[in-house]
């Protein structure tokens, strides 16, 4: 029996390279082979190609540009690392190492895992840890950060780890200007929202912002730090390249593929983002309604609240999520039990827990993203599929 074709509901762990940011690598290995900090011609050229594409990654995410060797303290930087997990730690042991005294790091299980060990890597030098609580319906932590930052702090600033778009849950933070009694630097993790969401870095309360573009069409293997003009950070793998923030002979073509990647996600974020949800929504529901039809009080987790329009969580109380992503394997669907990066653990997913919910339909709950390439037939053979594994 032949296998059946696989529908990919996984958007939010990788995204298919797009064809055009294909292109552009390509024809950037032609060109930028050599190293960009040799002083040769060719040397020089693969610099002026990754300058080139720092700057079109700073304009696309609304900074204030300025290249390396640009000058200008206040002007924004973008560190390019090998992903935002490299980014989410650069950004928050980077500001505690480089704090001249000892403070606070607030964080929350909506986090990435990469940020929570970022987190609990600081608390190993000394800063007071603070996990925020997070709201049971939304799941956001906003209202906890808020309350936390308006209590004096002991001494010392303060660093709040903050996801814009959770990839648990897919539910949106709302964010505000954090001033409290002591200084407060908000590191975000963007990596989610980017692809389908504006975001503003100049409008946004952030003194950081992580992202990678293998979120919206782009390259595996590369991400970005952008810092605002004036924030202090150290290096954590020192080195002469990225302003001395991170050692290591740059990826030119993965860089300009990221900005390419950038560009085109920002040209029809708009239609896009409409689109997606639509298919989401229809996923959803759709299951929603099989899943009452075999006598299973499913639930789509953060519902009620802000959601990014590709990612759907639902629980199905009385299954359990590792079978069922095994079953849905099994019959050519693509889905997740979780992040894609705590995948191999059997843990449930935090964030989930620390909403409170049932523990029960916790250990039912599966995540199904959609994204650019995700067609309505992609969506009707998929539920066709899944419909009939809820009554196993």
């Amino acid at each position: 029996m032949a296998t059946p074709a696989p529908i990919y509901l996984d958007h939010a762990a990788a995204t298919p390279l797009h064809p055009e940011v294909a292109a552009a690598i390509a024809e950037a290995q032609g060109i930028a082979h050599a190293n960009p900090s040799s002083q040769h011609a060719v040397g020089r050229a693969a610099r002026r190609m990754l300058e080139d594409a720092r700057e079109r990654i700073v304009a696309a995410l609304g900074g204030s540009g300025g290249g390396v060797g640009s000058g200008g303290l206040r002007r924004d930087r973008l560190v390019f690392t090998s992903g935002a997990s490299e980014a989410n730690h650069l950004a928050v042991v980077g500001m505690t190492t480089a704090s001249a005294t000892v403070g606070e790091v607030l964080f929350s299980r909506r986090d990435h895992p990469s940020s929570v060990n970022a987190a609990l890597a600081a608390g190993r030098q000394g800063w007071r840890l603070c996990e925020l609580a997070l709201d049971a319906t939304s799941g956001t932590a906003s209202a906890a950060v808020a309350a936390a930052v308006s209590q004096p702090s002991e001494a010392g600033p303060r660093i709040v780890s903050m996801t814009l778009v959770c990839g648990q849950t897919g539910s949106v933070e709302t964010l505000a200007s954090y001033a409290g009694t002591s200084p407060t630097f908000v590191h975000l993790d963007a990596t989610q929202a980017v692809g389908l969401m504006p975001v503003s870095f100049r409008e946004l309360p952030a003194a950081t912002l992580a992202v990678a573009p293998h979120k919206f069409g782009g390259p595996r293997g590369i991400g970005g730090l952008l810092i605002r003009g004036g924030v202090a950070i150290d290096p954590v793998q020192a080195g002469p390249q990225e302003y001395g923030l991170r050692g290591g002979t740059e990826a030119v073509p993965l860089a300009v593929g990221f900005a390419r990647a950038l560009e085109l996600a920002v040209a029809d974020r708009e239609q896009a983002a409409q689109r997606v949800a639509s298919l989401r929504d229809r996923l959803e529901s759709r299951l929603l309604a099989a899943a009452r039809a075999a006598g299973i009080a499913a639930v789509a987790i953060a519902s009620g609240a802000r959601r990014c329009p590709h990612i759907s969580t639902i629980a199905f109380p009385g299954l359990d999520r590792q079978a069922l992503a095994m079953a849905a394997d099994l019959e050519g669907v693509c889905l997740a039990t979780g992040t894609a990066c705590a995948s191999g653990s059997s843990e449930p997913a935090p964030a989930l827990v620390a909403m409170g919910i049932d523990p029960g339909a916790v250990r039912g709950a599966v995540r199904l993203s959609v994204g650019r390439t995700t067609t309505g037939a992609d969506i009707d053979r998929a539920l066709e599929r899944l419909g009939p594994l809820l009554t196993l």
